[in-house]
C-alpha cells in the first residue's frame, strides 16, 4: 500500500514536471531573478538531483558573478545558510557515522551498548554514550547492594532472581503494552529515561546490569518475542525482561507458545534446547533486530526519511546473506519515496542486477526506476534553462 501511494506520488512529480518548455523557462527564470533579489521562492528546499538542502543549495550559487552592493548581505546570509545546512546534515548523520566505525570491528569487539547508543541517535544525535554506561553504573549499584559481598557466594539462580526483583520493583522498568510501536521504545537512551521498552531494548538493559554485577547472559530469541538467560552450567532459566524480569523455565515457555499456538488439541510446541549452547550475543544479529523494529515503524507511519536513514543503518550491520537482495530494494524504493532520484537508480539498477541473478526482479521497482530516471532528466533540463538565462542576464 505504501510503495502504491510512493509510484502514485512519483508519477504525479513527472506529470507536474512534464509541463511545455515555455513554463519551464518561466520558472526558471523566476527562480534566478528570486536568488538575485534574495527571496527563497523554495530553491533551496527543492530537490535537484535527489540531493540534500545543504547540497543543493551549494549548487544554486553564482560563482562569482558582479552583483550590487547589497549582494553582499545575501551573499553573507547564504553562507549562513549553508553553514547551518551542512551542520544539520552533519548532526542527524553523526550516528550512523559511528555505527558503520563500530561494524567496521570484529563480531567479538563490537560494543552491542555503545551502537545502540549510535542506533538511537538517528532521532537524538547528542547522545553521550559514557552518560548511558554511567547511568546503567548508577542502576547496577542498587543491585549490589543487596548481594553477598564476596562473589563467590553469590548463587547463580539466587542472583537471578534478586536481578530480576530490583529491575522491576526498584527501578520500575515494565514492558510498554499501551504504545508498543512507540519509536522511543527501541532507542536506549529513551528506554532508560522513560523506564519502559520493548522486550529486546529491556533485554539490552537486563543483560547489561547483570554483567556488572558479574553474571554473563545472552539473548534467545523465540517466536514473536526476545529473551535472555544466564550462561551458566546446568542453569535452563530464561528471563523475560518485558515482563518484569519474569524467571521461565523452558517448559514454561512451550506452555505459553503451545496456548498461543494454532496446534490440534494434544500438539505441543516443543523448543530446540541448541540455543542453551550460545555462549555469546549474536551482536549484529541483536543489533539488526532493533533496526528491524524501527524501520516497520517508520514505514507504517509513512516517515520515509527516517525509515531510509535506518535502513542505511542496516546495509552496515546485515549478517543475513538472505536479507541482502531485499534490502538493496528498500534502500532504493525509499530513496526513490524521498525524491533522492540519483540515488534511487543506482541503487535500484544494482538491486535489478542482484534480483535478476537470484531471478526475484518484480515490475514495481521498474516501474519507479523510470518514473525516477524521467523526473531527473526533466530537471536536469530546468537547471540547464536556469544557467542559460543567468548568462544572458550577466550579459545584458
Amino acid at each position: 500500500r505504501i510503495m502504491a501511494r510512493t509510484h502514485s506520488l512519483a508519477t504525479q512529480q513527472v506529470a507536474v514536471a512534464s509541463t511545455s518548455t515555455a513554463t519551464h523557462r518561466q520558472r526558471a527564470c523566476a527562480r534566478v531573478r528570486s536568488c538575485r533579489r534574495g527571496l527563497s521562492l523554495g530553491v533551496r528546499r527543492a530537490s535537484f538531483f535527489g540531493r540534500s538542502d545543504a547540497e543543493q543549495w551549494l549548487a544554486n550559487g553564482d560563482d562569482g558573478d558582479s552583483r550590487e552592493a547589497d549582494d553582499d548581505i545575501v551573499t553573507t546570509n547564504a553562507t549562513l545558510d549553508v553553514n547551518e545546512a551542512f551542520a544539520a546534515v552533519s548532526a542527524a548523520r553523526r550516528g550512523l557515522e559511528l555505527f558503520k566505525l563500530e561494524m567496521d570491528k570484529g563480531e567479538e569487539e563490537i560494543d552491542v551498548l555503545a551502537a545502540a547508543c549510535f542506533i538511537a541517535m538517528h532521532r537524538t544525535p547528542d547522545i553521550n554514550v559514557d552518560d548511558i554506561r554511567e547511568e546503567l553504573d548508577r542502576m547496577s549499584e542498587v543491585i549490589e547492594a543487596q548481594l553477598p559481598t564476596n562473589t563467590e557466594e553469590r548463587f547463580p539462580l539466587r542472583t537471578i532472581k534478586t536481578i530480576s526483583r530490583v529491575f522491576a520493583q526498584e527501578l520500575n522498568f515494565v514492558g510498554n503494552i499501551e504504545d508498543y510501536y512507540d519509536v522511543r521504545n527501541s532507542c536506549i537512551d529513551e528506554v532508560l529515561k522513560r523506564r519502559t521498552g520493548i522486550p529486546i531494548t529491556l533485554c539490552l538493559v537486563y543483560m547489561e546490569l547483570a554483567a556488572r554485577v558479574c553474571v554473563k547472559m545472552v539473548d534467545v530469541s523465540i517466536p514473536g518475542h526476545l529473551l535472555c538467560r544466564p550462561v551458566a552450567d546446568d542453569m535452563e532459566v530464561l528471563i523475560d525482561a518485558f515482563n518484569q524480569g519474569d524467571l521461565l523455565f523452558i517448559e514454561q515457555v512451550e506452555d505459553i507458545l503451545t496456548s498461543n499456538s494454532m496446534l490440534s488439541e494434544g500438539q505441543k510446541v516443543q523448543i530446540d534446547r541448541s540455543f542453551l549452547e550460545q555462549r555469546e550475543v549474536r551482536k549484529k544479529a541483536f543489533l539488526t533486530r532493533i533496526l528491524g523494529n524501527l524501520k516497520s515503524i517508520y514505514m507504517s507511519l509513512e516517515d520515509f526519511p527516517s525509515a531510509l536513514l535506518v535502513t542505511e543503518y542496516m546495509m552496515v550491520c546485515n549478517p543475513y546473506e538472505s536479507l541482502e537482495v531485499p534490502l538493496f530494494r528498500t534502500l532504493g524504493m525509499l530513496y526513490y519515496s524521498c525524491g533522492r532520484w540519483v540515488d534511487a537508480i543506482e541503487t535500484l539498477e544494482l538491486y535489478l542486477l542482484k534480483a535478476e541473478l537470484a531471478e526475484n526482479a518484480d515490475d514495481e521497482v521498474r516501474l519507479s526506476l523510470d518514473a525516477a530516471r524521467r523526473v531527473l532528466t526533466l530537471e536536469k533540463d530546468v537547471l540547464s534553462t536556469m544557467a542559460q538565462l543567468n548568462e544572458e542576464e550577466s550579459d545584458d
